[in-house]
C-alpha cells in the first residue's frame, strides 16, 4: 500500500533536513574577506575612471564562494591587501567618456593573505601576489559581460592551484 505523502509531512521532512544540515560541522565554518587600507589599492575604477566600492564587493562574494567549496567546514579569514584590475581605464572621447583598455602590459593583480582553521587551531596560513600576465588567452568558463572575469579567473586558478582542485567542477582533475 502506497503512503500519501501530506502536506505537513513534506513541511515536516524540509524542516528536519535543514536542521540537520544547519546542526552539521560545515554551517559552523565561517569564511571572513577583509579588505584593508583599501584608499591605497592600485586600482578598482569603474570604466568611468571614478574608484568603484561595489568591485570589492563582488571580489568578497567571488571568495567566500571559494573558499566555501575548496575549504568546506573549515573557517577561513582572508586579507587583501591590494587590488589591480585588468586593464586600465583611459579617455576614450571628447565628450569625457572613459573605458578600460585591455592590453597585455595591464594584467590582473592581487595580493591577499590567508588563515585556515579547524576546531579553532590554524592549520593552514600564507599569503599571495598573484598576477596573470596570460590573462587575455585560453578559455573562460565567465562570459565577456563579467567586468571582473579576469579577476575570477585568476583567483579561480590560484585557488585550484594552491588547495586542490574541486571535483565536478569544470577544469577540474
Amino acid at each position: 500500500m502506497a503512503r500519501k505523502l501530506t502536506r505537513v509531512g513534506v513541511l515536516g521532512a524540509v524542516s528536519a533536513a535543514l536542521m540537520l544540515a544547519m546542526a552539521g560541522p560545515a554551517a559552523a565554518a565561517e569564511v571572513k574577506v577583509n579588505f584593508l587600507d583599501v584608499q591605497h589599492y592600485s586600482d578598482i575604477k569603474d570604466n568611468d575612471g571614478f574608484p568603484r566600492p561595489e568591485v570589492l564587493k563582488d571580489l568578497e562574494v567571488h571568495l567566500v564562494k571559494l573558499a566555501q567549496s575548496h575549504l568546506p567546514g573549515r573557517d577561513v579569514l582572508i586579507e587583501v591587501t591590494d587590488v589591480d584590475l585588468a586593464g586600465f581605464v583611459e579617455p576614450f572621447s571628447r565628450d569625457g567618456r572613459w573605458i578600460r583598455v585591455m592590453r597585455t602590459v595591464t594584467p590582473p593583480a592581487l595580493e591577499l593573505r590567508y588563515e585556515v582553521r579547524e576546531a579553532g587551531k590554524v592549520v593552514r596560513s600564507g599569503s599571495a601576489k598573484l598576477r596573470d600576465l596570460d590573462y587575455q588567452n585560453g578559455l573562460s568558463r565567465y562570459f565577456s559581460t563579467e567586468p571582473l572575469r579576469y579577476e575570477f579567473q585568476m583567483l579561480d586558478r590560484w585557488f585550484d592551484q594552491e588547495f586542490g582542485a574541486v571535483p565536478g567542477k569544470l577544469g577540474a582533475k
